[in-house]
């Protein structure tokens, strides 16, 4: 074979080589859904916890009726102490039946939860022996009422228009010795007073309150965590450093209030599909699990499945905490299996820096100014809680939780006005 032939038949061999490369470098597509898997977007850690369903519905209060006399706890941990030992009863003889208005036994006791909770949440408090079929409609008050002959309790739970009852045995003995314990300890329980308008008892904390106003620091979540927690492809994503916004070109995330809060939008997932409460549940905490968002505790306040939204409250010591500019508040929108809105607080209670003691006014105070003051209609309170108010120190490094009185008014919480109750007894006087 001559020289000329051996260097033809290796550039021939070449050339196909590089026809051979091109073709696989052009026709390779890399597998992005492996690369961004949910797994992968599992492992996020925004620096909170996980939550289970059934840690994040509570009542508001746990009140005790003997005839006219109600009380309630001092210690807001002994009241969810006690109802830990409720989630724990099991429910049988389930039934529904028709009612008019509020039980008139002599000795029960009340929790009351928050507005319009969907009745089938009920099944991530209780467990059932049989597995019932629940309702659609919503409650707020919740009746243990006592047999002292069987030793038993009955569980009812009363729709919001007052007209039908879920009613449920509990047969454990020492569930009746409990809730029998709990009225006979006096030290910890507080009197409370009622306000009788429209179609709930309201009750109020009776005397003098003192709460401390506590001081903390302020600890801040970075933004950046979450590109990849809501972004399938986080390498896509792009920020305006001028507006702190950022986009993979379909998804929006903007921080605002000087990066204290975040505002996710996915606006191409428009459709709309109805899901139960339990389904919007279940979706929302697997969600914020993925990232361990949890930061703090947090409990729901609102559910509303017609349109795929869950609202959940930030708690300290056992008390809602409020903030003007919704910094105490995450809140989640669905669209079918899509994420649709999520607003949430980059800002989380650190540690401990000083507190001091407040002393609010009286529940009969309270009451009394109610009663005469023209700007609110007594028959459009449904609930009147302790709480606290959140606001950032000028430092931007520390907050504080500053104790109030809240009422739940025509839909919404609003604080109690503090500064025109002093300015109207002070004309008074």
């Amino acid at each position: 074979m001559s020289y000329e032939t051996v260097k033809s038949f290796i550039l021939v061999v070449l050339i196909a080589i590089s026809f051979l490369l091109s073709f696989i470098l052009w026709s390779y597509q890399p597998n992005y859904d492996y690369l961004y898997s949910a797994d992968y977007v599992n492992e996020v850690d925004i620096g909170g916890d996980e939550r289970g369903k059934n840690e994040l519905l509570k009542p508001n209060k746990i009140i005790l009726r003997e005839g006219e006399e109600a009380t309630g706890f001092y210690d807001m941990v002994e009241q969810q102490q006690l109802f830990q030992s409720i989630k724990s009863w099991e429910l049988s003889d389930y039934k529904i039946k028709e009612v008019e208005g509020r039980p008139n036994n002599k000795n029960y006791v009340e929790l009351i939860f928050p507005p319009k909770t969907p009745v089938e949440l009920v099944s991530t408090i209780f467990t059932f022996r049989e597995t019932p079929e629940l309702p659609n409609w919503t409650f707020s008050r919740m009746f243990l009422r006592m047999n002292e002959e069987s030793n038993t309790l009955k569980l009812g739970i009363l729709s919001d228009d007052q007209t039908k009852m879920m009613e449920a045995t509990i047969d454990k003995t020492d569930a009746y010795d409990i809730i029998q314990s709990s009225f006979s300890n006096e030290e910890a329980l507080a009197s409370f007073v009622t306000l009788e308008e429209g179609d709930h008892v309201i009750y109020v904390k009776s005397g003098p309150v003192q709460l401390k106003e506590k001081t903390f620091v302020a600890s801040k979540i970075k933004p950046d965590l979450f590109i990849n927690a809501l972004f399938t492809n986080p390498n896509l994503v792009t920020q305006n450093m001028k507006e702190a916004y950022f986009t993979d070109g379909q998804r929006g995330m903007r921080i605002v209030q000087d990066g204290r809060l975040l505002q996710f939008i996915n606006p191409l997932q428009e459709k709309f599909e109805h899901s139960s409460a339990l389904e919007l549940l279940e979706k929302s905490v697997n969600n914020i699990n993925e990232h361990k968002g949890w930061t703090n505790n947090y409990y729901i306040e609102s559910i509303r499945p017609d349109v795929s939204n869950i609202r959940y409250r930030l708690h300290y010591a056992g008390y809602p905490v409020y903030n003007y500019g919704n910094l105490t508040i995450i809140e989640q929108s669905w669209r079918e299996q899509d994420l649709h809105e999520y607003n949430r607080p980059l800002v989380r209670i650190g540690n401990l820096l000083n507190a001091r003691d407040i002393e609010l006014i009286s529940g009969e105070e309270l009451i009394a100014y109610l009663q005469t003051d023209n700007e609110m209609e007594l028959d459009k309170i449904e609930d009147i809680e302790l709480g606290y108010m959140l606001n950032f120190l000028e430092d931007d490094h520390s907050l504080t939780l500053e104790p109030q009185w809240s009422i739940y008014y025509e839909g919404q919480w609003t604080r109690f006005n503090v500064a025109e109750y002093e300015r109207q007894r002070g004309g008074d006087l």
